[in-house]
């Protein structure tokens, strides 16, 4: 059956908070009578973790989402009152709150981790012993890092909370934000267990995880900031050669690897439905190999090492969080026969249409690149022969390309029928559109580390060794080549955009504009696309950096110590007018 990962465990709702950074409803357990016992401790560490599952309650209003969106690897498509993914385009807002759950749960889970931190030295030994404590510890310093990185993407300057105490406060500065990440980062490093992936618990955060998150969080500040190094607030900092030392420790000794062929990182080749995805049987027959999902009936993929899980308990309340919804947003729009749009399931249609500048720039660039059709769905080849439809539910920005990574994919059952996703038969899941999806949304692979000690230490040969799994020929390194190589290689897994952004505005710029003129679908109608603010890709982002708006609630109830970020206004500066209008 599904793997039960520990972020799911019980407790959901544990203890609240009443200053105007979180609204988190008290239940019966408060700060007066928990944590007393080792399982408190286990339930409290279970309530940091679940708030990664629950920005999903609005998936078009998570971070996540918005990386992808924004950056030049993804259209805002979807129907034409989608505003959200349209919104994201052009650094746009449909409303002054279209981002407050993303705001509101991720300062749930910095006072969750701000608690567990308070709180675990108080208990006893005897209770939780010292380096199950120090392990609690290091997991809630790496959680409230990776919200405060979150935060920070989306909205710049934010209030940086570290105690439980209920004050208000304005916007730290984000030296300030940045050193206190790298300081969670480093204690947590510090404090994790220092033994392979493999013998710690599945769904915990491990000192891997920490010493890739401290690379990607150096990379994007000291490049989109320009800063040398990370000032921590304790004194000292974090240099370079220190997250090339713990880069090379996690290269070294992790016991993280690559998988064999690129395709078994996804779910398309799990068990159950590779026999029948023509793509895969013609690769293989091509390459003479057999392919195995790498997560094929709950197995631990050797390549992940920071990853959301989800499990077959999903249903209709708070734990809707509890299925992958990314899976079902960036299905292919419909709700058509799945026979029509075979391996792959049906959903809601957002924020998943490829530009073809980006299929047309990597042909050019790597022409035998096997990674190029793994990632990228050809919908005139694929599916349109099957009778996939376009032009559905007022589908605008529609390509003839698609994302393949996080895609349902069906399975047929024992009665000859597709079921909406292949875990409704592998795994016991719901039998359902939007609760069936349970495969790992990856925000860290080994690849991802490999490839950021080899920018770190400007030297190829780690770059190399994610090419030649590509079956691509070595290369020297230059910047471009790591570019390059970093687009190809993480496509569609969210991190092009912080990616884009810290390589410099004209980087970034030349990579927006890419995307004006090419073909796109309108309501099934062939058309080409432009940017969806009058200003074009180039202008709103010298007015936004690329950042969005603070909620306005969050912003009154500051009681003036927050301002909205630029490029938005009361006024109607950046508000989205809706589908051409």
């Amino acid at each position: 059956m599904k793997k039960i990962i520990y972020c799911l465990i019980a407790v959901l709702l544990l203890w609240g908070c009443e200053d105007f950074l979180d609204i988190d409803p008290l239940t019966d357990k408060t700060s007066a009578n928990f944590p007393q016992t080792a399982d408190d401790a286990e339930q409290m560490m279970a309530g940091i973790y679940t708030l990664m599952n629950n920005l999903q309650s609005q998936v078009d209003r998570s971070p996540f989402f918005i990386w992808e969106v924004a950056s030049d690897e993804k259209l805002g498509g979807g129907g034409m009152n989608d505003i959200q993914a349209q919104s994201y385009e052009t650094f746009q807002f449909s409303d002054n709150e279209m981002l407050l759950n993303s705001w509101s749960v991720l300062y749930q889970g910095i006072h969750r981790a701000n608690f567990a931190i308070e709180n675990m030295p108080l208990l006893g030994d005897e209770i939780v012993s010292p380096e199950k404590k120090a392990q609690f510890t290091g997991e809630a310093m790496f959680l409230r890092a990776w919200y405060y990185y979150q935060l920070n993407s989306v909205f710049n300057e934010v209030p940086l909370k570290i105690t439980t105490e209920n004050v208000n406060l304005p916007a730290a500065s984000v030296d300030e934000i940045y050193g206190q990440i790298a300081s969670d980062l480093k204690n947590a490093i510090e404090m994790l267990p220092n033994v392979p992936y493999n013998q710690t618990q599945q769904g915990r955060i491990t000192k891997w995880a920490a010493q890739a998150l401290m690379a990607r969080v150096f990379l994007f500040y000291t490049g989109f900031y320009n800063k040398n190094e990370i000032t921590l607030p304790e004194g000292g900092s974090v240099s370079k050669q220190n997250v090339i030392s713990w880069l090379e420790d996690c290269y070294t000794n992790s016991g993280h690897y690559l998988v064999g062929d690129f395709h078994e990182l996804w779910p398309y080749t799990n068990s159950l439905s590779i026999g029948d995805y023509g793509y895969i049987q013609d690769y293989m027959a091509e390459t003479g190999k057999s392919l195995t999902y790498a997560s094929d009936n709950g197995a631990r993929n050797p390549e992940s090492v920071f990853v959301l899980q989800f499990s077959n308990f999903a249903g209709w309340g708070i734990d809707r969080g509890y299925s992958n919804t990314y899976q079902l947003f960036y299905a292919l729009r419909g709700l058509q026969n799945l026979e029509n749009t075979y391996p792959f399931a049906g959903g809601w249609g957002q924020g998943n249409s490829v530009p073809a500048s980006l299929v047309d720039q990597w042909k050019e660039d790597e022409p035998n690149d096997v990674r190029l059709w793994a990632s990228v769905m050809d919908i005139e080849k694929e599916v349109v022969p099957l009778g996939y439809q376009r032009g559905q539910w007022d589908f605008v920005l529609e390509s003839n390309y698609w994302g393949k990574k996080y895609n349902g994919v069906t399975a047929r059952g024992s009665d000859g029928n597709l079921k909406n996703d292949y875990g409704v038969i592998m795994y016991g899941t719901s039998d359902n559109n939007q609760l069936s999806h349970t495969d790992d949304l990856v925000y860290i692979r080994f690849a991802d580390v490999l490839l950021m000690l080899s920018e770190l230490k400007e030297d190829a040969t780690y770059m190399n060794e994610v090419r030649a799994r590509a079956e691509l020929p070595p290369v020297t390194y230059s910047l471009e080549n790591i570019q390059k190589e970093r687009q190809h290689e993480l496509a569609f897994e969210g991190t092009r955009w912080n990616d884009m952004r810290r390589w410099g505005d004209s980087y970034a710029k030349t990579a927006l504009e890419s995307q004006v003129g090419v073909a796109v679908y309108n309501f099934g109608a062939a058309d080409t696309h432009t940017a969806l603010h009058p200003d074009g890709y180039s202008a709103r982002y010298d007015a936004t950096k690329g950042f969005f708006p603070i909620p306005q609630s969050q912003i009154d109830l500051s009681e003036g110590m927050l301002e909205q970020n630029e490029g938005y206004s009361q006024s109607g500066e950046g508000l989205y007018r809706g589908w051409q209008n």
